[in-house]
């Protein structure tokens, strides 16, 4: 007997293929009426009267059998699927406002049910006879026998993007296909991958290449330094006060380590202060030079400086002072600079930058020394060996040919730019270039935000997001849309933020300010729910069993029996959360702003597909 309920709505994909049994049973009454006919010599019009009423039987059967047949089949899963580079632009040709997702299709009630009834049955049947499976379930995509390309309209994409995938999932591989869509746009993209894979940046590259413009790219590894630009993460900022946040905000801060922070956070916005009086550029490796070996040469600088542009009444005074302290050492000098600032020039013209900058000079060395500890060790590894040229360029240096770059530049020259953090090698060093990459690109953002014209858009996409989010980061995700920048973020779990951010209410800010979510396979019961908690709820539908039997206690003669079959419905979520823990790899299910929800896979973008079979 069928199990299907057509009538009804409801189905059962994975029952035994009643509809072929029959067929075969009506082929096998042809070929026995066919040998009836001939073993016992009978007239041909029944025989063609029973043909022609058993080929009729079996093609009304035929159409279902092969239904079914195929949904056993799709429910195997499907072929791995390998693109191009100019695939992707035949697949992308002409939709220049969408985004390409792969290939599925829009998960609705009818699927929810099919999974409510697979999920019941004993997976092992539905792997076949594999003896190698692939990780996770391929029942999942099969659910649905047609899929097509999915795209996102990018006006949906500027809510910006969350990818959540445990390890090897399929995350790199999402980024690849993403990234490469945006570069063939012509689009400004700025990666920053903490793991520094190999494949997305020459993916890069080709891609570039691919569309004629190979100075397009430009890569930053800390690990590969010949072949890395020099980046600036200090030059952009809209008040000096921004950098010392940038830099203190590296500190790792317990209990107690507050106060440290904010003592090195005012430590460095002195020395800022005092390299903008000097007209010097900020940067990493003079920020640790003051503040390991003394401001001595900076406090000179700067008043000097200040009496020649702001009083110069009395600059003739503060020379004779400086030539009898000639021979002098210059912690000396500066102290007389300090007193004549504070004796003459402070009355009449003060500035308040630059007596923070002397009041820092002025402080016991021992306790600064102690107050800093904290600080130094992490601008130490930040300026050390080939990191301190590459993260410090010095613009005047010419045997460097190295061209140096900043995110303002590569925004502005539209650059492809791939950052690697090489987090594996040195986990606190590639956070903290990664934290003030973010941080310079919030400042370039905030720029466009306020005077920006005719922007175009800025795709940013951060790998392993937990290991280098901070507050720019957020601030880029909450008011990012406005100055047209389009985060695609990156993590394994939810609690990766919480973890990162020591605050449960930050990493919620983090999520509320995302609108496209992107899940492949996730373990975590907390990230899966997170996921589905904002799907929509359905119904499923369950056939109830019911039997029994009655007698008469006076006459045990006289007893009865029932059998029956009802149709249930009960609520259900329309995405189980642990289904999420069982999709195999470049598998995904989406929720993308709009209330639109896609099961889709992904394909692997390869140079050539005959390289790739080589």
């Amino acid at each position: 007997m069928s199990m299907e309920y057509d009538a009804h709505g409801y189905e059962m994909a994975w029952r035994p293929n009643y509809e072929f049994r029959a067929v075969v049973g009506w082929g096998v009454a042809i070929l026995a009426a066919v040998a009836v006919k001939f073993a016992a010599g009978m007239p041909s019009e029944p025989l063609y009267i029973m043909i022609g009423i058993c080929t009729l039987m079996a093609l009304a059967r035929a159409r279902d059998a092969y239904h079914l047949h195929q949904t056993h089949k799709s429910l195997r899963g499907k072929n791995l699927k390998i693109v191009e580079l100019s695939e992707v632009v035949k697949q992308i040709e002409g939709k220049s406002d969408q985004l390409w997702l792969g290939y599925g299709f829009d998960w609705g009630p009818k699927h929810a049910q099919r999974a409510f009834e697979l999920s019941k049955r004993d997976w092992s049947e539905l792997r076949g006879k594999d003896k190698d499976p692939d990780m996770g379930v391929k029942w999942l995509h099969g659910i649905e026998l047609h899929e097509e390309p999915i795209f996102q309209p990018m006006k949906h994409v500027e809510g910006h993007t969350l990818i959540t995938g445990t390890t090897g999932s399929g995350k790199t591989r999402l980024f690849d296909l993403l990234i490469t869509q945006r570069i063939l746009a012509g689009e400004s993209v700025i990666v920053l991958d903490p793991k520094g894979d190999a494949e997305t940046r020459e993916n890069m590259r080709r891609a570039c290449k691919f569309m004629g413009d190979p100075g397009k790219f430009i890569s930053f590894h800390p690990g590969f330094p010949q072949e890395s630009v020099r980046l600036d993460p200090l030059a952009n900022f809209s008040r000096p006060t921004e950098l010392a946040s940038r830099i203190a905000a590296l500190i790792a801060t317990s209990s107690g380590g507050e106060v440290f922070k904010d003592f090195g956070q005012m430590a460095m916005n002195n020395i800022i202060q005092g390299l903008l009086l000097v007209d010097a550029r900020p940067s990493l490796t003079r920020l640790r030079r003051y503040l390991e070996g003394g401001t001595e040469y900076l406090v000179l600088a700067a008043v000097s400086n200040y009496i020649e542009r702001q009083a110069p009444d009395f600059q003739r005074d503060f020379q004779e002072v400086q030539t009898r302290n000639e021979k002098a050492s210059a912690l000396k000098r500066a102290a007389a600079a300090v007193r004549f600032y504070r004796e003459f020039v402070q009355p009449e013209k003060p500035n308040s930058d630059l007596e923070g900058l002397l009041t820092m000079f002025e402080h016991d060395k021992a306790h600064f020394s102690k107050m800093v500890a904290s600080l130094l060790p992490i601008m130490n590894m930040l300026t050390s060996g080939d990191l301190g040229p590459m993260l410090s360029p010095d613009r005047t240096d010419q045997n460097d040919e190295r061209p140096i770059y900043d995110t303002r530049k590569i925004t502005e020259l539209h650059k492809v730019a791939y950052i690697g953090l090489d987090s594996l090698t040195d986990g606190m060093v590639g956070s903290a270039i990664g934290s003030m990459v973010l941080s310079d690109l919030a400042a370039v953002a905030g720029d466009r935000y306020n005077y920006g014209k005719d922007l175009q858009p800025i795709n940013i996409f951060v790998d392993e997001c937990a290991e280098v989010i901070n507050d720019p980061l957020i601030q880029l995700l909450n008011k990012g849309r406005g100055a047209k920048l389009r985060l695609f973020v990156a993590t394994q779990t939810i609690a990766d933020f919480e973890a990162r951010l020591g605050n449960a209410a930050k990493a919620i800010q983090v999520l509320g300010n995302i609108n496209n979510n992107i899940s492949l396979r996730v373990i975590d019961p907390d990230t899966q729910k997170y996921f589905t908690d904002n799907l929509p709820l359905t119904r499923v539908k369950y056939v109830m069993r019911t039997q029994g039997m009655s007698s008469d206690s006076s006459d045990p003669a006289m007893y009865g029996g029932n059998h029956g079959e009802r149709l249930m419905e009960e609520e259900s979520p329309l995405l189980q959360p642990q289904l999420l823990g069982y999709l195999p790899n470049l598998e995904y299910i989406a929720k993308i702003s709009g209330g639109r929800v896609v099961k889709g896979r992904l394909p692997i973008l390869v140079e050539s597909k005959e390289s790739e079979a080589a």
